[in-house]
């Protein structure tokens, strides 16, 4: 693994507010994630856009969480965790998981739920699921950014769910 590169002693001076960079990064269409773990026989997640794909040789997830979301600790002391990608027809569970007052028992009412290998719940119906183990975790300010070696991944197609400008989209045929 490389050494990251050091930081410049000369910086941009930054007019970007958090307000700005959240109407900005608003505007970005991303696919909508429901990030799940199960630690002994507690389970919790949310729903999520913060996931990218860093590597695909060894197959690395990236996922960023709030650090004030309910289901953090849990992903942090789990080892594991699943991304399901969702389909236009789980709109409603994204609902669920994005609902901070709802329990974990009354989010994982909505869809159907399986144990993986890695004991992180998997969402039946899901676009795609990767199921991770933590490889490496970094704090930065209020989130946790949690690298997942990706142990498992199934794959069925379908259309997209997307989160753009405050709403959740689909794509629209060509």
């Amino acid at each position: 693994m490389t050494e990251p590169l050091p930081l410049t002693k000369r910086r941009a001076k930054s007019s970007v507010t958090p307000e700005s960079y959240k109407l900005a990064m608003r505007q970005v269409a991303s696919p909508v994630t429901i990030i799940a773990a199960r630690n002994g026989e507690e389970r919790n997640g949310l729903t999520a856009t913060a996931v990218c794909s860093a590597s695909a040789d060894p197959p690395i997830l990236v996922v960023c969480v709030n650090r004030s979301a309910s289901a953090h600790d849990l992903i942090a002391e789990s080892g594991a965790f699943s991304v399901n990608f969702l389909t236009v027809e789980q709109t409603g569970v994204a609902r669920l998981f994005s609902t901070s007052k709802l329990s974990p028992e009354a989010r994982f009412e909505g869809g159907v739920w399986r144990e993986g290998v890695t004991g992180a719940p998997l969402l039946e119906g899901a676009l795609s699921a990767f199921e991770c183990e933590i490889v490496q975790i970094q704090s930065f300010d209020s989130h946790t950014v949690f690298f997942g070696r990706v142990c498992a991944v199934e794959s069925q197609g379908g259309g997209p769910l997307l989160y753009n400008d405050g709403f959740f989209r689909r794509l629209e045929p060509n």
